[in-house]
């Protein structure tokens, strides 16, 4: 509060006329002083609330508030209505010391925040505001929510798509709508939660420095930069060097750019693995990073890139190094697809080995911490005697002679794998060593062929497969699922099946006859799907529940009956009539899986079949749904008190003829299986026989496939399936029927893949 004056009143020597007639006066002053008060303070409150508010330092606006205090246990939204009440109806205004009062009161921490005081009508400044909210945040912002800070706005006014979004040299921020003051190049202090700005501190005064800006040409007054996907043109008065394509440091000075510092250290190679924190370059080692790597394409179109682009092995890139950290990456030429890196995994297909040893049937050179050892052809390599050394990241076994293979041996040397083409890298984890081969492409391909499918098989298949298997490969290049160890793929049937079959040179001749040939869907290379045998149709998208199939448009189904006979099999009678007529004549009909027959115990598995029901929730609750007896929906941990099963009913089948969603009732719940996969992975739980079409018995872990009709019987249910795989895109019998009846391995790939082109990955004609 202001200062307080006590007036003394004196009485001695008054008559009672006297002492009345003071009062009356008095009474008469203290009514006008109070009148004018009165209106002192409606003046004040009515100044407090004209015209639309900015940003200032002499008030707070009341619409700041909602999203300042959205950190505590009240929403913006019902901010709004509480501030609105203090305000007398609306967000219009100043914020007073009479309203910070009861907003301090409804926060219940009067009693804890110290400031200094003023009469209920005067402003609180923002300094003033600000020293009670830093007290409030250390009162109730436990989590530390927020936090302040310092932003220079580079988004333009009016420029498209702004509104409520702002690009600052910190990325982009949501602005909150009570505290969009912000305008190109100014400077402020704000607070931050979530991403989105909620309130104004000040006024930014020191010196900000936007770090590892990507400047595309910079001289004249004027630098344009590229910084998250736009192209941004700076006001750069005074600069007059040519600068061109590199990583730079700006600096900001009272909403002018300062400065800039260009990044003179770059190295080259390629990337050979990268992670959250470290990337590892040829001929350098790891080296770290400032967490997330900014990729840059200055041939053809200049445009920022993001990481999934660095192609590990393939790309060769220039690296603006700073402080010992890799601070950005150019890339000056398009990608060679030249390399694939392959994880091969352990005996149980585990990621990591114990302590592998390898033997070459040639010289070899092994590489090591900058050191090359000559090896003698035969003589066992133990990659942990190499990697003891200091400084070395990785042992590197390369042969000296073109037709050298490598193998995986024991301690005398003696092969206990067939033999890998390229090269051997072997890196040392916490959780054991990782090996990798890095082959061509095409060399890679010799190893996929005959282990995905027979060579036996007829050179139009193997020549679709051949394609099919590049095309594939290139998606796995670009997508770097094992980029941190160093691995495009590994060698399993997560990716594709790689060195568990001998070469064969006729399938290795059918990857030379197709040299660089992938399939394209709408310009990009296409994810070709493929498996053993259909039951007469192939499917679409919708057995994965995949809500936008838009991108796989070229996965759409197709009838593998001679004539091109068109069938929907998504009506259940239909499709039971279908499935349990083994004379069915289609493309790939000669295949023992093309129909099949499996007795589910249903009592007899249970307690399997629900653990099954619990695996697949957990390793997909999208497309595992519990449900209570009176539809609702319920949890997974609800399924124990479901009771006995009772019951299949088939919700969704697909016109190929394969379950898209499945429900399995019980006494007091029911669980909703979508996509083929979770489906024949919980009834393959319960499965107590299954037999080919030959009625010969076979064992598999899940079902052979999600086509099939089920019948309920005494013990169970008996399943009348056909095919074998998940039925997206490329039946793999079916294309060798394909080629026995005369048709090219572009027909049968133009078959299979709707719409798409054939065209060499290489360029090449």
């Amino acid at each position: 509060m202001g200062k307080r004056y006590v007036w003394k009143r004196r009485f001695a020597g008054r008559t009672s006329f006297d002492r009345r007639e003071s009062a009356w006066k008095r009474t008469l002053v203290l009514g006008g002083l109070c009148a004018a008060l009165l209106a002192l303070a409606l003046f004040f409150l009515w100044m407090g609330r004209e015209g639309e508010l900015g940003y200032s330092s002499d008030y707070v606006a009341m619409a700041e508030l909602p999203s300042q205090l959205s950190f505590t246990y009240y929403e913006e939204e019902e901010w709004k209505g509480v501030i609105e009440g203090i305000n007398g109806g609306d967000l219009g205004g100043k914020l007073t010391y009479g309203k910070l009062r009861k907003l301090l009161d409804c926060l219940s921490i009067r009693d804890y925040v110290g400031y200094e005081d003023g009469f209920f009508w005067q402003n609180v400044t923002r300094p003033q505001w600000n020293s009670v909210y830093e007290q409030a945040l250390d009162l109730l912002d436990t989590d530390h929510k927020v936090s302040a800070k310092n932003l220079v706005f580079l988004t333009k006014d009016g420029a498209a798509g702004s509104g409520s979004k702002k690009l600052t040299q910190k990325g982009y921020y949501d602005v909150s709508e009570g505290v969009d003051y912000f305008h190109y190049y100014d400077m402020y202090q704000v607070y931050a939660m979530d991403g989105r700005i909620i309130g104004v501190s000040s006024e930014c005064q020191a010196r900000l420095t936007f770090q590892n800006v990507f400047v595309h040409k910079a001289g004249d007054g004027m630098a344009e930069i590229l910084y998250e996907g736009e192209k941004i043109s700076l006001d750069m008065e005074g600069l007059t060097e040519e600068i061109a394509d590199t990583i730079c440091d700006i600096e900001w000075k009272d909403g002018n750019v300062a400065a800039i510092y260009k990044k003179e250290d770059v190295i080259s190679g390629k990337v050979l693995s990268f992670d959250e924190e470290q990337i590892e370059i040829s001929g350098y080692g790891k080296l770290r990073h400032n967490g997330s790597l900014k990729v840059y394409k200055t041939y053809g179109t200049v445009e920022e890139l993001d990481e999934s682009k660095l192609v590990i092995g393939n790309l060769q890139a220039d690296f603006v190094v700073a402080g010992k950290k890799v601070c950005g990456i150019i890339l000056k030429e398009p990608l060679a697809i030249e390399k694939i890196r392959v994880l091969l995994l352990n005996g149980e297909n585990g990621t990591y080995h114990a302590d592998p040893i390898f033997a070459v049937d040639t010289d070899c050179v092994v590489a090591a911490g900058g050191k090359e050892t000559q090896v003698g052809a035969g003589q066992p390599i133990a990659a942990s005697k190499f990697l003891k050394k200091k400084g070395t990241d990785y042992v590197k076994i390369s042969p000296e002679q073109p037709e050298g293979r490598i193998y995986f041996a024991d301690a005398d040397g003696a092969h206990t794998s067939l033999g890998y083409r390229g090269t051997i890298e072997i890196r040392k984890y916490k959780e054991g060593y990782g090996v990798v081969n890095e082959v061509s492409l095409e060399e890679y391909l010799y190893g996929v062929v005959p282990s995905e499918m027979p060579a036996s098989y007829e050179t139009e298949a193997l020549r679709a497969q051949a394609v099919c298997a590049r095309s594939y490969a290139c998606i796995q290049l670009m997508k770097g699922d094992y980029a941190a160890l160093g691995a495009h793929v590994d060698d399993s049937t997560n990716y594709q099946v790689y060195r568990k079959q001998e070469e064969d040179p006729k399938a290795s001749l059918a990857v030379d006859d197709t040299v660089g040939e992938v399939v394209k869907y709408q310009g990009e290379v296409a994810e070709t799907y493929y498996f053993s045998t259909s039951c007469g149709c192939t499917e679409d998208v919708g057995i994965w529940n995949l809500e936008d199939g838009g991108e796989y448009g070229y996965l759409a189904g197709t009838s593998l009956m001679p004539g091109n006979e068109e069938v929907d099999l998504s009506d259940e009678e239909a499709f039971a009539k279908f499935i349990q007529d083994k004379d069915v004549a289609a493309y790939d009909s000669g295949s023992v899986y093309f129909r099949w027959r499996a007795e589910l115990g249903m009592e007899e598995k249970a307690d399997a079949l629900n653990a099954a029901v619990l695996a697949r929730a957990e390793a997909d609750a999208d497309d595992v749904r519990f449900y209570k007896a009176d539809g609702t929906e319920a949890s997974k941990g609800d399924f124990a008190g479901f009771g006995a099963f009772e019951r299949l009913l088939v919700e969704k089948r697909d016109a190929g003829g394969a379950i898209c969603a499945l429900r399995m009732s019980y006494e007091k719940g029911s669980v909703v299986l979508a996509t083929e996969y979770n489906i024949r992975s919980v009834l393959g739980a319960a499965v107590t026989g299954l037999s080919d079409k030959n009625g010969e018995p076979c064992e598999m872990a899940i079902l052979p496939s999600a086509c099939f009709a089920a019948i309920p019987v005494e013990s169970g249910y008996v399943l009348y399936g056909g095919g074998c795989g998940h039925g997206l895109g490329m039946s793999q019998n079916g294309a060798n029927g394909m080629a026995k009846a005369g048709m090219g391995y572009v027909d049968i790939l133009m078959k299979f893949y709707q719409g798409i082109e054939i065209e060499n990955v290489y360029g090449k004609e």
